[in-house]
């Protein structure tokens, strides 16, 4: 089979890999679609997420979605022929952190496109067969690829306890943050804030749901929330951004007794945090870690219309001009938002 592997910082090659055979529980995937992510770019650009650190030839990939075409022994027959979307990360599911409901912390998870582990940008794939999550047969292959990081919008929101009618601030509005404006629009947050440093992105952020858009080259997130806000800042506040600085804008535009979602990885071993900001406020301040059981409710959302992820795939390639896409997405060339490979 065609796989894409990635040799070294900012280079990938086509070459052959054998075809994959399901073991047991595994379902065997042709491959249909695989979105370009920000965490796949770090690894392309400089081979590591903060201590993560990946070697060559690795395949990425991690958001993807395809048919299958057969089954291992153990797993169920009745998903031959169905298109799937897949929740990558295949954790342990004996340990703690699995047994009391946080399987996504797991340490001894299988994540695809991470250190050891070849990711979906290939023909044809293996998973285990519990988390392919069939989609109706309106959804095409290439929206079916994002529900992962509809899912991840879906955690982020969830981890903020946000009521309706509450203030929200996104901070960074490329993909992720997109999504997550999209997924506070429709849990009922009252305004919407958002900032990014390219100003494409600001352009299209109402199309997400986003009431007020801020250039960061042209003010200071921090300013417009105080004048926006009369200097109470923001109910809800989330860091979407690839950069060290996204967490201490968060912190800073979030009210007293606000609630700080950090979504966004910088790829630094650590970021600075404004920890006297934080403490005079009394934030609670949460990490999300991808999602945890939010698959079948980003779905929905998708399936019922809620919410249009298409509209977020600016660019298309085909298996072999992987590394035109991966090149596109790190250098944010002709307004990219989502590049997406598709078979």
């Amino acid at each position: 089979m065609l796989a894409i592997e990635w040799t070294g910082p900012r280079q990938m090659r086509p070459t052959e890999r054998p075809k994959p055979e399901p073991k047991a529980h595994e379902a065997l995937l042709r491959i249909e679609s695989v979105g370009v992510c920000g965490s796949d770019i770090h690894y392309y650009e400089e081979g590591r997420i903060g201590d993560q650190v990946v070697s060559p030839p690795l395949i990425l990939g991690h958001e993807y979605a395809g048919i299958v075409e057969a089954v291992g022994a153990a797993a169920d027959a009745s998903l031959v022929g169905k298109r799937v979307a897949v929740e990558p990360g295949i954790p342990c599911m004996g340990c703690e952190w699995c047994r009391t409901g946080h399987y996504n912390v797991c340490r001894d998870m299988f994540f695809p496109g991470g250190p050891g582990s070849d990711g979906a940008l290939s023909e044809y794939y293996t998973v285990h067969a519990g988390f392919c999550h069939p989609v109706a047969e309106d959804v095409g292959a290439d929206v079916a690829a994002m529900v992962e990081p509809l899912a991840v919008a879906v955690h982020s929101v969830e981890l903020a306890g946000l009521k309706p009618g509450d203030t929200a601030a996104v901070v960074g509005l490329g993909p992720i943050g997109l999504l997550v404006a999209e997924v506070l629009r429709v849990c009922g947050a009252d305004v919407i804030y958002g900032s990014d440093l390219l100003s494409y992105r600001v352009a299209v952020a109402a199309e997400y749901g986003v009431t007020g858009a801020n250039d960061a080259t042209q003010r200071d997130f921090v300013d417009a929330i105080e004048d926006w806000t009369d200097g109470r800042g923001v109910d809800v506040s989330f860091d979407c951004t690839n950069r060290s600085e996204g967490l201490g804008i968060a912190t800073r535009i979030a009210r007293p007794a606000g609630q700080v979602v950090l979504t966004g990885i910088s790829g630094a071993d650590s970021d600075p945090l404004p920890v006297s900001t934080a403490r005079r406020r009394e934030l609670t301040l949460r990490w999300c870690r991808r999602f945890k059981n939010n698959y079948p409710a980003a779905l929905r959302l998708i399936e019922s219309g809620r919410i249009d992820v298409r509209k977020l795939i600016t660019h298309s390639f085909p298996l072999r001009r992987t590394g035109e896409a991966f090149a596109l997405v790190a250098g944010y060339q002709d307004g990219v938002l989502k590049a997406s490979i598709d078979f």
